[in-house]
């Protein structure tokens, strides 16, 4: 009869595709010599450090995948490689596997590119029941979107929405959240978002977050937040952070998505219009928030100050 470790190895092996390493095997019961053994016997496959193969099953890519994520917890299926497993359309054709790990981390894997990034957050990892992480739809979007170019990336924003995989302000914040200039993905993902029609910009960013804390900090009033109002001309818009009572509002602009002359354009002409109507409102954008938030804030509780509520 064979021992528990072995019955929990070959349930781990058929679970993760034919994928162990030295520490789980060791978690099972199995001593170390008896995992040189295997290796001896050509029962495991060395794949990467610590990472073994077994020799029932084939060295495929979803072995690569499998092996990258158990030999570094750090290490995020990405790029293309994700994006094939979400299903996205249109993709380029890629057989390669491509991770994703922190900078300062310097995994070397025989048959993956690694790639770094200075920004992984917990929200853009998703980890499955086989052992491999990959980065989210909206994440694996935004990091593909330079190779997928511009018509591509914008198919598969559609694509992923109305598959229910993030709403249109769920990849617009993701947008903004990880959008820089040189960043790959920024300025493909800005056009795509940017030329949607039915785009809006109201979606309480990490932009608008830091703002709202700054104030909490200060004691300016609670403001509303993302505050729904109907325009003199009927059209619907929301405020960042609106106070009804003294019809003040707070933008926040984002240079991505107010950098252009017709955007420019649009929110000036919507100023305009709210100002006949007795709103007044403040602009600020990711480089005062950058550059002297405290400040900008302290010039928002003084415009309060001076205005009157309205009945």
């Amino acid at each position: 009869m064979d021992p528990v470790w072995r019955l929990l190895m070959n349930d781990w092996l058929c679970a993760h595709a034919g994928v162990i390493s030295t520490s789980q095997l060791l978690a099972f019961g199995c001593e170390r010599r008896m995992v040189c053994r295997m290796v001896e016997r050509h029962e495991l496959v060395p794949m990467f450090a610590g990472v073994f193969r077994s020799a029932h099953w084939p060295h495929g890519r979803d072995q690569l995948m499998t092996a990258a994520c158990v030999g570094n917890p750090n290490a995020v299926v990405a790029f293309t490689t994700a994006a094939s497993l979400w299903g996205f359309r249109r993709l380029p054709h890629d057989s390669g596997v491509h991770v994703l790990v922190p900078h300062g981390c310097s995994p070397t894997f025989d048959g993956v590119t690694v790639h770094r990034c200075r920004r992984i957050d917990a929200i853009d990892i998703v980890q499955r029941a086989d052992g491999i992480r990959l980065t989210s739809p909206t994440r694996t979007l935004f990091d593909s979107a330079d190779q997928l170019g511009i018509e591509s990336a914008s198919s598969v924003l559609e694509q992923l929405i109305n598959d229910g995989r993030g709403t249109f302000a769920t990849h617009a914040s993701t947008v903004a959240r990880l959008g820089h200039s040189r960043r790959p993905g920024t300025r493909t993902m800005v056009k795509v978002i940017g030329s949607r029609p039915a785009w809006r910009k109201a979606m309480q960013s990490d932009l608008e977050a830091r703002v709202l804390n700054e104030m909490a900090r200060q004691n300016l009033p609670v403001p509303r937040v993302q505050y729904p109002f109907r325009m003199p001309d009927g059209r619907r818009i929301r405020f960042d952070f609106a106070w009804p009572t003294l019809r003040e509002a707070l933008e926040v602009d984002h240079p991505f998505w107010h950098a252009g002359a017709s955007e420019s354009h649009r929110d000036k002409h919507r100023d305009r219009k709210m100002g006949t109507v007795g709103w007044h409102t403040t602009r600020i954008t990711s480089l005062d928030i950058d550059g002297g938030l405290r400040e900008s804030i302290a010039d928002i509780a003084a415009i309060l100050a001076q205005a009157r509520p309205h009945r």
